[in-house]
């Protein structure tokens, strides 16, 4: 099955809120074995709408549109997803009922504006809001699937976990699973890895080959499509060793998403994981809190900007930072170590480094970080040289500590 995403909303275009829905749409659908082939932006206006609607039915067995049913002027989403189907727009009396109770539920007067929700193409099999107003859709004509989730990211994603996905599994089967493993390959361009694994991308079919340029590395994805996680898994595994053999692969290979791994790990061993942050200024207490329960594990991240911060919040060595500077192994080390203590955590992580433009004191490159890890079995240092601008090094730092994390919690076995 080929699938089309299109998030709809002109906001999205002028850049005033990211795009999340497409993201984490992409990673949802190929987890069930749904082939996202193209993605498509469009703001809301209803000749370039239903322009794209067209062009992606075209192409597409099925069409997911994001954004654009609820209450105003601007949400036309599901009228235009109507004309490009050539099917009538019309009222659903089910549906004004169903809204009117929940606006009176929560004491909210009811508007002939809001009756705009309870249109929907004709023959449409209504999707439930289960936190929210506006209903979605799904419609089948010519063999062409048009489905209409919500804009706000936690109405889309429950509609499309309860709703959505058992309808595509009722109507179209299990699609099996589209499973990655990613390598980080140090010391090496694009074109010499490329150069070395020419033969494996020449005939690639399942598993299949990418190279991404990362942070300080660059990230070979080796993605294979199967009936189950284990099955992908197993047509990956022989083509990792060939990898390892002709190639300088870092000592960690993040499966999927490193985070969702390290939060499963933290919670099958009972673990509690806490964070340093200097240079990356709270981005990894946000990637760990972006992940859904975190704070079963996740106790807390103080970040330490000033040298005055390490000292008095997490009891780094005045001498160290005054011998060392603060971006140096030795307090790295100190600031993991504080961490653990500050939150009584199982493993704590630290970052300090220079995010640029400028260098560092003594004339250290920007993208120079200091990772450490600290727990149970000891505090591990990792010097790192990232790549880019500020933005992407404090990202690929932050992203990299969750890395160091994960590695540290499976080398010791939780413990």
């Amino acid at each position: 099955m080929v699938v089309e995403v299109i998030t709809t909303g002109t906001e999205l275009l002028l850049g005033e809120i990211s795009n999340e829905n497409s993201r984490w749409l992409a990673v949802f659908l190929n987890r069930h074995g749904f082939t996202v082939a193209y993605m498509t932006t469009v703001g809301d206006n209803a000749i370039r709408m239903r322009n794209a609607m067209e062009i992606a039915l075209s192409r597409s067995d099925i069409v997911i549109t994001s954004g654009g049913l609820g209450a105003t002027q601007g949400d036309i989403t599901k009228r235009i997803g109507a004309e490009a189907l050539d099917i009538p727009y019309v009222y659903y009396e089910d549906q004004n009922s169903r809204l009117k109770d929940y606006y009176e539920r929560r004491g909210r007067v009811y508007s002939e504006l809001l009756e705009r929700q309870a249109w929907f193409g004709k023959g449409s099999f209504i999707f439930e809001n289960h936190v929210g107003s506006a209903n979605g859709s799904v419609i089948v004509k010519n063999h062409k699937t048009l489905i209409h989730l919500p804009g706000p990211p936690f109405e889309m994603k429950i509609m499309a976990e309860r709703e959505m996905m058992p309808w595509l599994e009722s109507n179209f089967g299990r699609q099996g699973i589209i499973y990655s493993v990613i390598v980080a390959i140090t010391g090496l361009t694009e074109t010499e890895i490329e150069s070395r694994i020419m033969d494996l991308i020449k005939e690639q079919k399942n598993p299949t080959f990418a190279l991404l340029a990362k942070p300080g590395y660059i990230a070979l994805r080796m993605t294979a499509h199967g009936n189950t996680a284990q099955n992908a898994h197993d047509l990956i595994t022989p083509f990792l060793s060939i990898i390892k053999e002709r190639l300088p692969v870092s000592e960690y290979h993040v499966e999927s998403d490193v985070r969702n791994d390290l939060a499963e790990l933290l919670a099958q061993y009972k673990m509690t994981m806490s964070a340093a942050e200097s240079c990356t200024g709270g981005i990894v207490g946000k990637l760990m809190t972006d992940v859904p329960g975190s704070s079963a594990y996740f106790k807390g991240s103080a970040v330490t900007y000033w040298n005055e911060s390490k000292e008095d919040v997490l009891g780094v060595s005045k001498n160290i930072l005054k011998r060392d500077t603060a971006v140096s192994a030795g307090v790295a080390g100190e600031m993991a170590e504080g961490s653990r203590r500050l939150y009584n955590s199982d493993v704590s992580v630290s970052t300090t480094g220079y995010a640029g433009p400028g260098s560092g004191i003594r004339g250290e490159n920007p993208g120079l970080v200091y990772i450490a890890v600290s727990g149970k079995y000891g505090t591990k240092v990792y010097e790192e040289h990232f790549m880019g601008n500020r933005e992407s090094i404090r990202y690929g730092a932050a992203d990299k500590a969750l890395y160091y994390v994960l590695q540290y919690i499976k080398l010791n076995k939780g413990g």
